[in-house]
């Protein structure tokens, strides 16, 4: 693991340590008196705000209760708040278009407020008077709150009639259901036939599935099938999620069908997944097959992975197959990385070899390094390799470092030996800086060098300097120094700015100037005193 990942988890680590370990008594104590007095608070503020109503001040409690609402969010009476604010605006004779659209945000925030009800009469009567002066659309609002209403009274005596085991609120419910034209209301029906043991019940979701026009309907039916304990159930989840029309809607089958324990929806899985044509819905069954434990399902997910014409479905097997890698499964991965023209499902191919323990796994991975011709293939063959670790690890990744003559997958070599930093000494890294001859390998090797802030030892980087002979990597080294802003760098920098090339004392120069303390600027003074070229007295800093 590199070191930022490993900071991420150590970090994540103390943060939910932190977060789970248990409070002390004073602690809990310390935040029970901040909760009486946050409770107290918003008490007072809202008693003070409601006078204002009371006293009809309708700009100066429209104020307060807006204040209310962003200082006491989390309060009991934000409701009763954001309720007092709508009808403020009305009492200020604000557009009634904005007064009506504050009462339906206020309903659909708290539909279960104890002003609800009063905020749709008042919805009702402001929608009267927008039909009235030429805005038609206000009268079919009106009618759908009225009939809401009407619905929300006949759902109520039916769940009383229910509850007294009334036989015919069945059928009343049913016909309530064919008769009427809200989504909403068909919903809440729903739910309520399954809570019916009838096998008139089932049968009505059972038709709504099937049959009802209503596209939201028929998934809110498919939920309720998937909690109903009918032995149908399965047969019919299975039924939609073979032949449905809507892909929706077999989806949601599928996922339903996941959560079962009949052992035949395997079998249905693998059937979907190789044979479905459309593809979204294959890899969903591929999703279900990779928590399935059966040999059957491995062996079709390898099928898939061999055999499927679409790359997003033989990425979605390969995936699943992560969760159970093996060395069975090498080679399948092997004609992954070397012959799969999608170069992410190779990569991904390629880190699974490498999650995968054991001596064949390396072999596999040794051998795509020494025969694909691919670079992007060979560099995070490396990768796999240094992540997968092992006797002859270090070895490979030295000498692809020094010998490979690609640049990138000498570089890549480079990030793998930092993976092993801490059985890789730094002398074998300043041994690596000398025998190659990349600048980029170099940066690489400096990237390996740095602590766990991302700073490379000063003691390091002027060893490097005093060896090097590339005068770009020479200027590089002397700038890194400067961001250090360590008197340690002085003398390094001192020296360097009496370089044969000019570029390199320049940014010695100018890296003195950075590090900025009076050790730096005395060798400035001694560099123009002493020295004087007329090029660094310009670039010297004022």
């Amino acid at each position: 693991m590199n070191k930022i990942i490993r900071l991420a988890v150590i970090g994540t680590l103390f943060f939910l340590a932190a977060f789970l370990s248990p409070r002390s008594t004073l602690g809990n104590q310390s935040q029970e008196k901040d909760a009486d007095a946050y409770k107290k608070d918003y008490n007072v503020a809202y008693k003070e705000a409601y006078n204002l109503v009371l006293q009809e001040k309708w700009a100066d409690a429209l104020g307060a209760m807006e204040e209310f609402v962003k200082n006491y969010s989390q309060s009991a009476w934000v409701d009763d708040a954001r309720f007092w604010q709508c009808y403020a605006r009305e009492k200020l004779n604000q557009s009634p278009e904005s007064v009506y659209k504050c009462y339906q945000e206020f309903i659909n925030a708290y539909p279960e407020s104890e002003w609800a009800d009063d905020a749709r009469a008042n919805m009702v009567r402001l929608g009267r008077q927008l039909a009235k002066t030429g805005k038609p659309e206000y009268e079919a609002m009106i009618q759908a709150l009225e009939e809401n209403q009407e619905a929300d009274v006949k759902l109520a005596a039916l769940y009383a009639l229910q509850d007294i085991g009334d036989p015919e609120s069945l059928n009343t419910i049913i016909n309530l259901y064919d008769a009427t034209q809200s989504t909403q209301l068909k919903s809440r029906i729903i739910f309520m036939l399954q809570d019916f043991k009838a096998p008139e019940a089932f049968a009505k979701i059972k038709t709504i599935i099937l049959n009802d026009p209503d596209l939201q309907a028929r998934r809110t039916a498919l939920i309720a099938m998937a909690q109903s304990d009918n032995p149908e159930a399965v047969g019919m989840l299975k039924e939609v999620a073979k032949s449905g029309k809507d892909e929706e809607l077999r989806k949601a089958a599928i996922i339903s069908l996941m959560e079962t324990k009949d052992p035949a929806v395997a079998s249905l899985l693998i059937d979907l997944a190789l044979m479905d044509p459309n593809p979204d819905i294959a890899r969903m069954a591929i999703l279900g097959l990779q928590n399935a434990e059966s040999q059957e399902a491995r062996s079709a997910l390898l099928r898939i992975l061999k055999e499927s014409k679409n790359p997003e479905v033989r990425k979605a097997a390969l995936i699943s197959l992560s969760q159970r890698a093996d060395p069975e499964t090498l080679p399948f991965l092997r004609e992954a990385i070397l012959n799969e023209p999608d170069k992410d499902l190779a990569r991904l191919a390629l880190i699974m070899a490498g999650n995968i323990a054991g001596p064949e796994s390396l072999d596999l991975l040794k051998a795509v390094l020494a025969t694909s011709k691919d670079a992007d293939v060979q560099q995070h063959a490396l990768l796999a390799i240094a992540q997968h670790g092992g006797e002859g690890v270090e070895s490979i990744l030295l000498d692809a470092a020094i010998n490979n003559p690609d640049e990138r997958i000498a570089e890549m070599a480079v990030l793998g030996l930092h993976e092993f930093k801490g059985s890789f000494p730094t002398d074998k890294f300043l041994e690596l800086l000398k025998k190659t001859t990349s600048q980029r390998v170099k940066q690489a090797v400096l990237i390996a060098l740095a602590d766990e802030k991302g700073r490379v030892p000063v003691s390091v980087l002027t060893q490097v300097l005093k060896e090097e002979t590339d005068p770009e990597m020479k200027r590089m080294l002397v700038m890194t120094l400067g961001q250090t802003k360590s008197d340690e760098a002085v003398p390094a920098l001192l020296e360097a700015a009496r370089d044969k090339d000019s570029r390199t004392a320049t940014a010695a120069v100018m890296a003195l100037g950075q590090i900025g303390t009076p050790k730096a600027k005395a060798a400035l003074l001694e560099i123009i005193e002493k020295k004087e070229p007329e090029k660094i007295k310009k670039d010297v800093p004022e």
